[in-house]
């Protein structure tokens, strides 16, 4: 039976995609792309009618990392984006069920509220963003298939070719000043660990909520100095400024970080440290930018 990847242009979708390749599993993507259609990757758009759609193969594992996940997509158009992130997404996941997928899904810190920091699994959902009440509409959704679901929680996940720390990067190498705000914070994870877990899971079959977080926030003030750093640039360039000040309309967390305790207990797992994350995303994103051909 093969994996499914739903959502395989995504961030963590194409290095999913891409981990199962290498180890030579049998592994099926979807784009909501026409052209990116072929052999290992079939055309799949949750803004279309779901209900019609099945997957050419038998499906054993199923990730759900398709979605609008922009958060002023989701406050600015709430019917839209909730038709694609909540009843197309809940289609489809119940088609798979049915057919006896053990099925994945995504979700965020964001079904809290932000108000305490390192968040039980356990606790009652609390979203204050629409993004976030998506999320949990989802969660609530499928605890009927709780013994054939994981719910795997992040945080804010970073890549080698993070567009935020890449326009950070770009500008302090040319000795520009950057703006990041002083009162927002983050936990990232680096994208390589997410990989780790959800490879873990699908590969165990770990039914569950699980959550995937650093053990503690860092303001993006912090994270632009330490991108300094990291590549040798001025630090008087960074001029921070408050969120609501430069006009930011979404909600500001006071904390992003949840607890981690099931990844440690039961799969012997530990979450970077977040200025490592940073760090090592810079770097990444240095090496990527170093390695691109010359146009």
């Amino acid at each position: 039976m093969s994996t499914l990847i739903v959502g395989s242009d995504s961030l963590i979708g194409s290095a999913l995609l891409a981990d199962f390749q290498r180890a030579g599993s049998s592994v099926l993507g979807t784009s909501r792309r026409v052209e990116r259609a072929d052999g290992s990757i079939l055309h799949l758009d949750l803004s279309e009618d779901v209900r019609a759609w099945d997957c050419p193969c038998p499906v054993g594992i199923a990730v759900v990392c398709a979605g609008v996940t922009r958060l002023q997509s989701c406050r600015k158009d709430p019917e839209g984006t909730a038709r694609i992130n909540v009843r197309a997404t809940l289609v489809l996941m119940e088609k798979l069920l049915r057919k006896g997928s053990f099925v994945i899904y995504l979700s965020s810190n964001l079904v809290f509220d932000g108000s305490w920091p390192v968040c039980p699994a356990d606790w009652p959902l609390a979203p204050v963003t629409e993004y976030g009440r998506e999320k949990a509409a989802v969660e609530r959704e499928i605890a009927q298939w709780k013994n054939e679901t994981a719910i795997v929680r992040l945080t804010k996940v970073l890549g080698p070719r993070q567009p935020l720390l890449a326009e950070w990067t770009g500008a302090l190498k040319r000795g520009e000043s950057i703006r990041p705000f002083s009162d927002m914070v983050f936990a990232p994870i680096p994208l390589s660990g997410v990989v780790s877990v959800l490879r873990l899971i699908a590969d165990r079959h770990l039914p569950g909520i699980w959550q995937v977080s650093a053990p503690e926030d860092i303001s993006y003030e912090e994270a632009a100095r330490i991108t300094a750093v990291t590549v040798g640039a001025d630090s008087s360039l960074i001029r921070p400024l408050d969120s609501r000040s430069a006009g930011y309309e979404e909600h500001v967390p006071d904390h992003t970080t949840l607890s981690t305790e099931t990844l440690r207990a039961r799969l012997g797992l530990e979450i970077p440290d977040a200025r490592w994350t940073v760090a090592d995303a810079v770097r990444k994103s240095e090496a990527v930018t170093v390695l691109q051909p010359a146009p």
